[in-house]
């Protein structure tokens, strides 16, 4: 299959039965408990890999017409782009690719990458429901999100930002959340009373509440 065509995009389209035919193209084995979002995530990596495999080759001459050396270039060199994968209804996988002049630039003015999570109601709705911000780490590349309890759909934009100034330099395709247990939607840990005060001693709260924080799909 032609690689321009595997994109997480098309990806979603396919029935997971297709998902499988296509990995067995690659020669993947897949259980058939595995789950369809990391079927997808291993599919798209596997397109990448092929893809800068077959990289378009530059040759460097000289004034003189000799050539020199042969360099690889990458599919997406020199690009600044985002893109996005949900991992499951609570976690979102952020990547990124940041060309050298937007890097030099950003370096220059000396400005901080942030991520904007904006979240919607419906697909391709212009109204953000809601927003937030997230600091990237130096020279990374990728970061996970959690993502706000009962949203619908996410896109994510790359900012360069320093005091009053704020500047858009990618922005990520839209992704649909699946709908998750309304039991887990409607939970508070800080208000409802599910212990008693006895089992409270145990200190049970707080351990539950770091296992939401960091792990809650595993509530659904």
């Amino acid at each position: 299959m032609n690689n321009e065509q595997i994109s997480c995009a098309y990806l979603e389209t396919l029935a997971f039965k297709d998902l499988v035919k296509l990995a067995d193209e690659y020669g993947v084995d897949v259980p058939q408990d595995l789950d369809r979002r990391f079927l997808i995530a291993e599919l798209l990596e596997l397109a990448q890999e092929e893809s800068n495999a077959s990289d378009v080759q530059m040759i460097i001459t000289d004034d003189d017409g000799e050539e020199n050396e042969e360099i690889n270039l990458p599919a997406n060199y020199n690009e600044t782009q985002i893109s996005v994968l949900l991992r499951n209804p609570a976690w979102l996988f952020v990547f990124w690719n940041i060309s050298e002049f937007d890097l030099n630039k950003v370096k220059h003015q000396k400005e901080n990458l942030y991520l904007k999570i904006n979240t919607y109601k419906k697909s391709e709705n212009s109204i953000v429901t809601d927003s937030f911000e997230v600091q990237v780490l130096d020279e990374s590349q990728e970061q996970y999100v959690l993502l706000p309890k009962g949203i619908d759909f996410v896109k994510v934009e790359l900012l360069a930002c320093k005091p009053n100034f704020q500047e858009t330099m990618a922005v990520s395709s839209e992704i649909k959340v699946p709908k998750i247990s309304s039991w887990i939607n409607e939970l508070n840990f800080a208000k409802d009373n599910i212990f008693s005060n006895k089992i409270k001693l145990s200190g049970i709260e707080d351990l539950l509440m770091e296992q939401y924080k960091k792990h809650r799909h595993s509530f659904m």
